[in-house]
């Protein structure tokens, strides 16, 4: 679905311009994140499920350490972005259209990363239950401090009688802002205080509703992700429409990258960081999530 309408980026402009001045607990200046997405074991669903553990830690690790080399910034940190909650056509036994990850294959992953420097981002599709309803049975591994959480609102259909995959699902600023107030509260009871990501995917203007409605929980990361296939010139056009110097202030952006589907050339860690120029266009305000799929 992404592929044929990211041109619908340019919609969400005018929406997300309207987060409130103190909504926003960013990531600092010089601290960005470079993950490779996708579910472990299911080649299809991007460059995650395609390796081994051990040849994916390789990959990831020279990515980022591409970003390191043409920066000279030591805070750059690779991840694993995991889909966790997959959507599915059939309803499963709880009827929510939802297959977890097994707790014992995202404890190697998790465990694979904690002991080579690695981030990992649990990925929650959305199916039938609401953002807060999706996070709860994953809050146990923020206990670890190299985990992270992340939301996709595509394949959300809570109250609707069709399958995920049918439209595109969406979500609200006040259920953004009960997922950060899970896991406060969690981090609270467990005594965790360094700082966790709540990364919130999105591609139409429609997928995340009543932004002002957004607010600042204290030891919590929110960036918003945009994603979708396209042309470095179509992708660093809308980013730049998106992120402008005032709204970077306020929101931190993620950039996603597409192995195989974006033409006619992925682009260049320079080029993502806008180093470099493509096509006449560059990026002004960089990402502090990077992602590749």
């Amino acid at each position: 679905m992404k592929n044929t309408i990211f041109y619908l980026f340019f919609l969400t402009v005018a929406s997300i311009a309207g987060y409130s001045s103190a909504a926003q607990h960013l990531p600092s200046d010089n601290e960005i994140i470079v993950a490779y997405y996708g579910r472990p074991g299911t080649a299809s669903l991007g460059v995650l499920g395609q390796y081994s553990i051990d040849e994916l830690m390789e990959k990831v690790k020279a990515k980022a350490d591409e970003y390191t080399q043409i920066t000279g910034n030591k805070n750059i940190t690779p991840a694993f972005d995991i889909i966790y909650g997959l959507a599915s056509s059939a309803p499963g036994r709880d009827k929510e259209y939802i297959l977890p990850l097994s707790h014992d294959k995202l404890m190697k992953y998790i465990n694979a990363a904690k002991s080579n420097g690695f981030a990992v981002i649990i990925d929650l599709q959305l199916g039938k239950m609401t953002p807060v309803e999706a996070v709860k049975p994953v809050l146990q591994y923020l206990k670890y401090d190299n985990v992270h959480i992340a939301i996709d609102p595509e394949f959300e259909v809570n109250d609707l009688n069709v399958r995920p995959g049918k439209v595109i699902g969406h979500i609200s600023g006040d259920e953004v802002n009960q997922v950060q107030a899970a896991m406060t509260d969690y981090m609270k009871k467990n005594n965790i205080t360094e700082n966790k990501t709540l990364v919130v995917h999105m591609f139409t203007s429609h997928m995340v509703a009543d932004k002002k409605l957004v607010k600042n929980y204290d030891n919590i990361d929110l960036i918003m992700n945009l994603d979708g296939h396209g042309s470095p010139k179509l992708k660093i056009d809308t980013y730049n429409g998106l992120y402008t110097a005032d709204v970077s202030a306020k929101v931190a952006g993620g950039f996603k990258l597409f192995f195989r589907e974006d033409k006619p050339s992925m682009m260049t860690p320079k080029q993502v960081l806008g180093m470099e120029s493509v096509d006449n266009a560059q990026i002004k305000e960089a990402p502090k999530y990077i992602n590749y799929q």
